[in-house]
């Protein structure tokens, strides 16, 4: 299963987002990443920060990078560029952490970026809730799913791998991705409450240069209005009804 994001509008260009996707592009050239994985049994030392820039297949590394072309751009320019750089090194050292604290005897290496992903989706999860998706599995694809229902799903399969393979007792790193994504949520919790969002929305309405604009619930396009009632989004074709008492879904 793949989540892919529809229309989300962004004030900002996520110049750090595509950075670490270029830096872990880079890291696939390497012959070997045995010094840079993490193993538990073994001393931290600098794979403990490494292990998450490299991914073990090409595969692996673009579906992380989808992700975080899709996702984590959005959370970028939701946080800011510096604290989004030390959000992905925090999301990186938790999932490690994880590990480390479930299987803390193990001997197989680990890297890849997934747990830093899903930090960022759980973040996204809080603050965009309403944004369309669409949901693709193996034969089949659902359209114009919101995006707290698409992720729902994500971390219920997340946990249920994780359950899987600890019942056949093989060591894998889907509790890191699990931890971190409900870590981001709790992150995403707090900066809502200082009312990032709050800024985004004033930065998104301005860059119309129209006084009277609101922002569509779904994607945030901004939307130039004259007058309160029902409102078409051209960007992601939501309807939705707009007065003083806020926004509210039309079908």
């Amino acid at each position: 299963m793949i989540i892919l994001e529809k229309a989300n509008q962004k004030h900002r260009f996520p110049i750090v987002t595509i950075c670490f996707i270029f830096l872990t592009l880079f890291t696939l050239l390497f012959d070997s990443y045995d010094s840079y994985s993490f193993t538990p049994k073994k001393d931290f030392g600098i794979s403990f920060v490494t292990s998450y820039f490299f991914n073990s297949t090409f595969t692996e590394w673009l579906t992380n990078v989808i992700y975080l072309y899709m996702f984590a751009d959005n959370v970028e320019d939701v946080v800011g560029h510096f604290t989004f750089f030390f959000l992905f090194f925090l999301f990186g050292l938790i999932g490690n952490l994880t590990y480390f604290f479930f299987h803390t005897n193990s001997i197989l290496p680990v890297i890849g970026t997934s747990a830093v992903v899903s930090g960022f989706l759980g973040m996204y999860y809080v603050f965009f809730p309403n944004v369309k998706s669409t949901m693709v599995f193996e034969k089949v694809s659902l359209n114009n799913v919101p995006i707290f229902l698409s992720l729902s799903i994500w971390i219920l399969v997340q946990t249920y791998l994780y359950l899987v393979e600890l019942h056949y007792e093989v060591r894998s790193t889907y509790i890191g991705q699990v931890v971190t994504f409900f870590i981001g949520m709790l992150l995403a919790h707090v900066l809502v409450r200082n009312q990032v969002l709050d800024r985004l929305e004033h930065n998104l309405r301005i860059s119309t240069f129209q006084n009277k604009t609101v922002l569509c619930p779904s994607c945030n396009h901004p939307i130039p209005i004259q007058k309160y009632g029902r409102i078409h989004c051209s960007t992601c074709q939501t309807n939705f009804f707009f007065d003083r008492t806020g926004k509210k879904f039309l079908p």
